[in-house]
């Protein structure tokens, strides 16, 4: 539906007031009036939303909507409960396609399996599919187990940072951080596969009620990419991007900073500083709770750091840096500091997850943005799961202090990491973090959600709030978000991105 005028009457969000019965007057994708009555002739196409609740869309702060697309073949595990169904399923598979057919799949989660809450291994996927190379990624993106079959074809070598080995000496077929990106740059995929994911995830984009993710890719990710947007001509979602920092020599000696089309745009570096909770790669002061020998994995010291962070600074790219466990954090704070780099940047740390009173009150005076995800909270924060199991109690209480960062006055970007992809379940895990003194209200979630991940993308003063002037990227949800006691029961109405209604469910 394409709409020159168009009046939405509902209840509208304003973060100083909450809802507010209104009407909005959209021209072409803007909005350009805000009243309390408006006069609805021929010319007006009308939304009457008045039952249900009109919020800026959702804008998310740090997706990787590029992989589900690059994915959107493959199988999706998210759902499988044991380890036993998940063998069954490559069985399955195995049986369908014939031997000698890869079997890709993503979304493993073992730590809310009923029966052993461990990884695979190449032995459990050669029992059920010797005849097939196997390559399957865990939900966190950090570990992915491969058969052997699979270790075989993708050439992987025992001495690669990341291969684990059983006490045996030989590869278990787990893949770890740098193993992991190894094996997945030899995974092939074409354009029009992409380019057909692509179309996919934007729809499922408008379901969730989300206009824009921020991204990250490496290069040979971003020639494919913008290739595919070009092939798809209009896609009603936007793409801020980070590409990761061994190819930060290129983009500076390119001017590749600069770059951007009508859907995408380059935005800065990304960089790893370490892993996961889950794949017990993120690096901790103390060793895991559950793995004593373990204290994760440091992907890169602090003057490299130091170096990666000026060279990026000087050259006008805004940072990224992710970085989930206390030590890590500790050694990116401590290599910002060295840095000296341009507040006005808006650098970003990414998760930011284990942290102290001192993380927060540093980042604070180096200005940078904390993009954070609440889903992480729901999905493994609550009262024994795995971070608790991972981390031991002090540890798991320290987790996403969401009021804490606010109250010391840091910005707070939420997104999702697409663990899942929903940011009505991310508020939902804010609201309701289990650590009573880390809890926002929903407002402040919302704001984190809309607001404050476009201004992570120097994008709030044409989005991310319902004013007049600012582009009409919104969202109608079906409860009342302030009042509603289980906020992940509401369900995403209808969504408008640049003035023009592109998902509805009623007439």
């Amino acid at each position: 539906m394409d709409n020159k005028l168009l009046v939405i009457k509902g209840n509208i969000l304003f973060f100083e007031y909450g809802f507010v019965k209104k009407s909005l007057l959209i021209e072409d994708d803007s909005i350009s009036l805000i009243s309390d009555s408006l006069h609805v002739n021929q010319q007006y196409k009308l939304i009457n939303a008045e039952k249900y609740y009109v919020i800026p869309a959702f804008v998310d702060g740090h997706a990787h909507l590029l992989s589900m697309a690059k994915r959107s073949e493959w199988l999706d595990l998210s759902k499988i409960d044991s380890l036993q169904k998940l063998k069954e399923v490559i069985s399955e598979t195995s049986r369908i396609i014939g031997p000698k057919k890869w079997i890709l799949g993503y979304g493993w989660d073992e730590s809310h399996w009923r029966d052993e809450q461990r990884y695979p291994t190449r032995r459990d996927l050669d029992e059920v599919a010797p005849d097939n190379p196997v390559f399957i990624r865990r939900i966190d993106g950090h570990l992915a187990v491969v058969n052997s079959l699979a270790l075989k074809k993708l050439h992987i070598k025992r001495n690669i940072r990341g291969v684990i080995l059983g006490k045996d000496g030989e590869p278990t077929g787990v893949l770890k951080e740098d193993a992991l990106e190894y094996a997945s740059k030899q995974l092939e995929y074409n354009i029009d596969t992409l380019a057909q994911g692509l179309i996919k995830v934007a729809l499922e984009a408008q379901r969730k009620g989300v206009s824009m993710s921020h991204e990250t890719m490496d290069l040979d990710d971003l020639s494919s990419f913008f290739y595919a947007l070009q092939k798809i001509g209009n896609l009603d979602i936007k793409f801020y991007t980070f590409i990761v920092d061994q190819f930060l020599d290129y983009l500076i000696s390119r001017g590749l900073g600069k770059l951007a089309s009508k859907n995408a745009k380059i935005a800065g570096v990304k960089v790893f500083s370490d892993g996961s909770i889950g794949a017990r790669t993120a690096a901790l002061r103390e060793p895991y709770k559950d793995d004593p020998s373990n204290r994760g994995m440091l992907l890169k010291d602090r003057d490299e750091l130091v170096e990666i962070f000026q060279r990026a600074d000087k050259a006008g790219l805004q940072l990224a840096v992710h970085a989930i466990g206390d030590r890590a954090i500790d050694t990116v704070l401590e290599a910002m500091k060295i840095a000296k780099m341009n507040s006005q940047l808006r650098h970003r740390i990414e998760h930011f997850e284990l942290i102290d009173d001192d993380h927060i009150r540093i980042a604070r005076k180096l200005g940078l943005i904390a993009s954070m995800q609440p889903n992480f909270v729901g999905q493994w924060q609550m009262p024994g799961g795995m971070y608790e199991k991972r981390l031991g109690k002090n540890r798991w209480r320290r987790m996403n202090p969401f009021r804490k960062i606010i109250e010391e006055g840091l910005i707070l970007s939420f997104g999702s990491d697409c663990m899942p992809f929903d940011p009505i379940f991310g508020i939902w895990s804010a609201v309701n973090h289990p650590v009573s003194d880390s809890r926002i209200d929903v407002l402040t979630a919302i704001k984190s959600y809309t607001y404050y991940s476009s201004y992570a993308a120097f994008l709030e003063d044409v989005q991310g709030e319902i004013k007049s002037g600012k582009i009409a990227n919104l969202a109608i949800l079906s409860h009342d978000p302030l009042k509603i006691q289980d906020i992940r029961k509401i369900k995403i109405i209808a969504h408008i991105y640049e003035g023009r209604i592109n998902y509805v469910t009623w007439s």
